[in-house]
This record gives C-alpha cells, sequence and structure tokens, in this order.
C-alpha cells in the first residue's frame, strides 16, 4: 500500500454569501375578463353580425350591452316610458289640444254673436252713415 505522506490540504474557507434580497413572489394575475364560448344557428350568427356593425360594435360588446338592457328591461329599470305611459302622454295631449281648440270655437262664437247683435242694434261702425268725408 501506498505510505501517507502526510501532506494535508490547506482548508480555504468558502466566501460568505451575499445577502440575498427576499424573493419577489409574482402577485396573482388578475383577470380582467372571463370567457364564455356561445354557439348559435347561422341566421342567427347574421342578425348578430348586422346589427353589431349597425350600432359600430364590435359582437361582444354588442352582446354585453343587450344583456344589460335586456336585465334592466326585465326589471322595468330604463328612462323611456313604458308604452301604457307612453299612450296616456299621447291621450293628455290629445285633451288638451281638444280643450284649446274648443276654447277658440267658443271665443270665435261669443264674437261672431256680439258682432251680429251690434249690426241689429245699429252700434256697429260698419252701418255708420257716410258723410264723404275720409275720417
Amino acid at each position: 500500500m501506498a505510505e501517507h505522506t502526510g501532506a494535508l490540504k490547506e482548508a480555504v474557507p468558502l466566501p460568505a454569501p451575499k445577502p440575498s434580497t427576499p424573493k419577489r413572489q409574482a402577485a396573482p394575475r388578475v383577470k380582467k375578463t372571463e370567457r364564455h364560448n356561445m354557439r348559435m344557428y347561422p341566421e342567427d350568427y347574421r342578425y348578430l353580425a348586422y346589427w353589431s356593425d349597425k350600432f359600430g360594435m364590435d359582437q361582444t360588446e354588442f352582446l354585453i350591452n343587450a344583456m344589460y338592457h335586456y336585465v334592466k328591461w326585465q326589471n322595468q329599470d330604463y328612462d323611456l316610458p313604458t308604452a301604457e305611459i307612453q299612450r296616456l302622454n299621447q291621450l293628455i295631449d290629445a285633451i288638451e289640444n281638444l280643450s284649446t281648440n274648443q276654447h277658440h270655437l267658443g271665443k270665435s262664437v261669443v264674437n261672431g254673436f256680439d258682432a251680429m247683435l251690434g249690426i241689429i242694434r245699429g252700434d256697429n261702425y260698419l252701418v255708420e252713415d257716410e258723410d264723404g268725408e275720409l275720417s
């Protein structure tokens, strides 16, 4: 066997580890949107494409707006009056117009009868005797 020569290896101290900054944990990704797939009949898809183009929206935006509009309509939470209120307003306007017309017609009849009675009594400017002078 080989004899030990007595050579010692010198112990070299290892460099001290650098103080490490704590690793930043990645913040959980917040989803801005959720995904929903839907299937449509071709005629429904053409209908969606037509109206979304007509309103200048993409199809997703149009569907979202349509959904909110439908829910508000179901809850009767919208600015436009219902059909019953629109009809009632129309009838109120018609009655106000009839009332105004009746008032004007009444004034015309009274003025006409006053003019006729004035002519009969003779105190109307239209039946004065003319003397030939312009006055």
